[in-house]
């Protein structure tokens, strides 16, 4: 049986060049007996598994040669192990962080929906007959808050109409059928121009015609 002189593809994953170059080295010189044993690696692992280099592990753990400790990484997978830890963290902090921002949009809407109730038909009882009733307390009382009431409006406007240059808006851009439901719509239309015979219909509607 060929003794090992070089990393697999799987073992080499996540290694640099140069990297591979010591790891191989000393693999070939201490074979695969030469990794570090399983109770002294636990702690260089960890330490590896949040980001130290192993340089840094060389420089902490001198009584281990680079070489062995990059052998050790590469035969137990360590590169590997890392970068799916990462992707676990990435994923949970993006549903964290969508979680939130749809926490957020909800309390919002609906803080937005209960000032609409309270202060809408104190509105609407003032716009109808202002002689006898008071004002609502909701509404602006100088010129920048009007200001600022009128801006608010266009950007909601703007971004729920269609805008210049072909661009789409959010909100039409989400209401706007599929590629797939536009291929159906297309389907059935066709479906039905060919279902259509000129002839037969004149004759269904000869008095109409005549």
């Amino acid at each position: 049986m060929a003794l090992k002189r070089a990393f697999t593809d799987k073992e080499a994953y996540g290694l640099t060049q140069r990297h591979r170059e010591i790891g191989e080295k000393y693999l070939r010189k201490h074979k695969t007996a030469g990794a570090i044993p399983e109770s002294e690696s636990m702690k260089l692992y960890e330490l590896f598994m949040i980001g130290s280099t192993f340089q840094e592990l060389d420089q902490q753990f001198d009584q281990h040669e680079l070489g062995q400790i990059i052998l050790t990484a590469a035969l137990k997978g360590w590169c590997a192990d890392r970068d799916k830890m990462m992707y676990t963290l990435k994923d949970r902090v993006r549903s964290k962080v969508v979680k939130s921002v749809i926490d957020q949009v909800d309390f919002l809407t609906t803080m937005l929906q209960c000032t609409n109730a309270q202060h809408m038909q104190a509105m609407r009882k003032y716009i109808l007959d202002p002689e006898n009733n008071i004002p609502p307390t909701i509404t602006p009382k100088n010129i920048k808050e009007y200001k600022d009431i009128s801006e608010t409006l266009y950007k909601i406007v703007q971004g729920a109409t269609p805008g210049a240059k072909g661009k789409v808006s959010p909100m039409f851009d989400a209401l706007s059928p599929s590629p797939q439901q536009k291929q159906r719509v297309k389907e059935a239309l066709d479906e039905e121009e060919e279902e259509f015979d000129p002839q037969a219909f004149l004759a269904e509607n000869s008095d109409v015609v005549e």
